[in-house]
């Protein structure tokens, strides 16, 4: 299968396969609702970044990581787990800093 760069539609059915929507994107990153987890594109169409919210319950995340893992390798895509983020606004902004924190599980 050819998975183009960027493969936003093949992430969009993934993710409502589980029950989920799409929330916003934003260059390379998928946010879902519920702000669990996003996903980033990575260099090449078949590679997906898999980052948790620092705020999730970690028990839970196993599991996500498992079911994303499946459901991305039946479409052709590679999800891999890399860490988790932080999302902070701004003090007196409308402005949201997005921290990604490589190899923080």
């Amino acid at each position: 299968m050819d998975i183009p760069y960027r493969p936003l539609g093949l992430l969009r059915e993934l993710i409502e396969s589980m029950g989920l929507q799409i929330t916003h994107v934003f260059e390379d990153l998928i946010f879902i609702e519920h702000n669990a987890f996003l996903l980033q594109m990575g260099e090449e169409g078949a590679d997906v970044r898999l980052w948790f919210n620092s705020e999730s319950l970690p028990a839970e995340r196993p599991a996500i990581a498992a079911t994303l893992a499946k459901a991305g390798a039946d479409c052709g895509l590679r999800v891999e787990r890399r860490g988790t983020f932080r999302l902070e606004q701004q003090v007196g902004a409308e402005q949201l800093c997005l921290e990604l924190l490589d190899g923080v599980l």
